[in-house]
């Protein structure tokens, strides 16, 4: 387990899938190292790591409705769809309470990617960066920045977007950091391929002051099927194990629907318990087994 990392990527609301893997996971203490992601990949796996069962699904439950979460009132006055003092902050502060305390001493590097809009490049923070808890949230939030829907979050004064732009399936990053085995999990089926972007002109109009965002979001669809062929490298090469859904989600990244999101959910949760035997052997043995 020493050298397997785990890897996730965004999907803003289908990432509940995600949640219900880890959740399966933390039912069987089934925990890794390293553990990287990026937008909700990011945001669900933190309660992972500070070992929080059904945090993720209870927040959607409670408060996916709620007139404080998100909605267009909130982009037309701060810039942001999600409104993330509610979201992020009370959330974790007050409301559902994140386990700081666990998260920081669980012993798992927890790396999270934004894409840093003035360098078009993927920038990664870690447990060195999170000892202070706003540190943390303001990462998450910026991680999951969406283009159109978000201002430009600003730490360490860099503008940062969602960090699913540049990099969204982190593997590059984790081999970087010394892991050659990794288990993925996806929020798209495995037949999904990423069609290009339709307003590549919309993109250069709202991002003049960002030309690599532009750039980035124009070759974004490129950039996913690549990752996707990387990974099926990988995989062949009996070096990734892969947890994704069977079929299409029927959710959307900004979803208000919560027996949809509950529904996803399980799934992943069910998805996680059932194919926990095989990864046990494939954690196990260094080798994927039919």
């Amino acid at each position: 387990m020493q050298d397997v990392a785990l890897v996730l990527e965004g999907g803003g609301l289908r990432a509940i899938y995600t949640a219900g893997v880890l959740d399966a996971f933390l039912q069987q203490q089934l925990y890794f190292p390293y553990v990287i992601g990026v937008s909700a990949g990011a945001i669900y796996p933190a309660s992972y790591v500070s070992r929080q069962f059904g945090r993720n699904l209870k927040i959607q439950q409670q408060y996916l409705r709620d007139k404080r979460y998100m909605g267009l009132r909130y982009l037309l006055a701060t810039g942001n769809y999600v409104n993330t003092d509610f979201t992020y902050k009370r959330m974790a502060y007050e409301l559902l309470p994140f386990d700081f305390k666990t998260f920081l001493t669980s012993g798992t590097e927890f790396k999270v990617g934004a894409f840093n809009c003035q360098t078009g490049q993927t920038d990664y923070f870690g447990m060195a960066d999170f000892q202070e808890h706003d540190k943390l949230l303001n990462v998450l939030i910026a991680s999951s920045s969406l283009p159109f829907m978000s201002k430009p979050s600003v730490i360490n004064q860099h503008h940062y977007l969602d960090g699913g732009i540049g990099e969204p399936i982190p593997l590059a990053q984790s081999r970087k950091d010394g892991y050659a085995r990794q288990v993925v999990i996806l929020t798209q089926d495995q037949h999904y391929q990423k069609s290009a972007m339709k307003m590549n002109w919309l993109a250069r109009k709202v991002y003049k002051r960002y030309p690599a965002v532009a750039h980035a979001l124009s070759e974004r669809h490129r950039v996913y099927n690549q990752a996707l062929t990387e990974l099926d490298q990988a995989v062949a090469a009996n070096n990734t194990f892969v947890i994704c859904p069977a079929a299409p989600l029927n959710l959307s990244r900004l979803d208000r629907n919560i027996d949809k999101v509950t529904v996803v959910y399980h799934q992943g949760l069910a998805d996680g318990q059932a194919i926990l035997p095989k990864l046990q052997a494939w954690l196990n043995t260094g080798a994927e087994v039919s």
